[in-house]
């Protein structure tokens, strides 16, 4: 789930709260634990206002395994997440985040009808070697700007006031190893149960490990719950096991309370993601130098995926292709 709607600016994990990948990883128990987790969902797929109408449609149009492959290939050839974290990190920017309390992986995200694969990040906030809240914002922000984003989302479900919002969740596990593809297709199905927790305002998911997060989107608390319930106990011939996580002390669905965020930038009336950079305070000139850079890395890769599809050659190109700028 990402911020801010993808048409005009980006993510719910990248389309308002998609989209926000937001924000993966392994699998997660609801309740309140010992060690709080802040999960941050990105995408990779740039704002309309970075690429038009026109070129975001030839890219949502090659589908979500091609874009799944090609945001693994981001990932893990170019290090497109290392990268930023290194950048921030080498210039000062951040101090906290690091390998033993971060991990990051391509996942799924839904908002507004549309799934693409995000950046989600699974981050320890608390205890010994956590990661600080201020380096969780610069590290979300920093991401957005980097990855053309409209607005990126962070959130956190076992503090519903680690962040501005504090907004109701509900979240389905699945008894098997979810795949992206697998969470387009529940998420889709939902649709079918319930178009307002599908395509309506605010709609929208972030798959974690074997589960998929729901924020509740403009509908009222009873209707997110009834709909997305129904959906869970009526799925399981097409999908592996889902059921419907979120239950009270009686065993009865009911919702929880998350602290989120969203951060993101409007590209009309800031071109150089000035509202994404103040979250840096007051960065060094490298920093903003490698930051730009890295942000230029990927228009480029965005304009090569463009290049490949003009020429009707999307799987020769991520399959043999395929190159990270240097």
């Amino acid at each position: 789930m990402h911020k801010q709607s993808r048409r005009q600016g980006r993510n719910f994990p990248n389309r308002a709260f998609r989209s926000l990948s937001v924000i993966l990883l392994c699998a997660i128990v609801f309740v309140q634990p010992v060690i709080a987790t802040t999960y941050i969902s990105a995408e990779p797929i740039p704002t309309e206002a970075i690429v038009g109408s026109s070129n975001l449609n030839k890219i949502l149009g090659i589908g979500y395994s091609n874009l799944e492959f090609w945001s693994n290939r981001l990932l893990n050839d170019c290090h497109i997440v290392d990268n930023v974290i290194y950048a921030l990190s080498s210039n000062g920017a951040i101090t906290t985040i690091n390998a033993g309390n971060t991990t990051f992986s391509v996942a799924a995200g839904g908002f507004e009808a549309v799934t693409d694969p995000s950046f989600v990040f699974n981050v320890t906030d608390s205890g010994t070697g956590a990661a600080s809240a201020g380096d969780i914002n610069a590290l979300s922000n920093t991401l957005g700007y980097v990855l053309n984003q409209g607005g990126t989302a962070h959130f956190s479900p076992d503090n519903s006031k680690a962040y501005a919002l504090s907004l109701d969740y509900a979240v389905v596990s699945f008894g098997s190893a979810l795949t992206g593809l697998n969470a387009k297709g529940f998420f889709d199905f939902l649709g079918t149960i319930d178009p307002a927790l599908w395509s309506g305002t605010f709609a929208g998911f972030t798959q974690i490990g074997d589960s998929m997060l729901f924020l509740k989107p403009a509908t009222t608390k009873q209707e997110f719950i009834t709909g997305l319930f129904t959906a869970a106990s009526t799925a399981a011939n097409t999908f592996p096991f889902p059921s419907y996580a979120t239950l009270n002390n009686n065993g009865q669905p009911t919702t929880a309370k998350a602290g989120v965020a969203f951060p993101g930038n409007d590209w009309v009336a800031f071109p150089g993601g000035e509202q994404y950079l103040a979250s840096l305070g007051n960065p060094s000139q490298q920093l903003l130098n490698d930051l730009a850079k890295l942000r230029q890395h990927h228009l480029e890769a965005v304009a090569n995926l463009l290049g490949a599809i003009d020429k009707g050659n999307v799987s020769n190109y991520l399959n043999h292709q395929f190159k990270c700028s240097k």
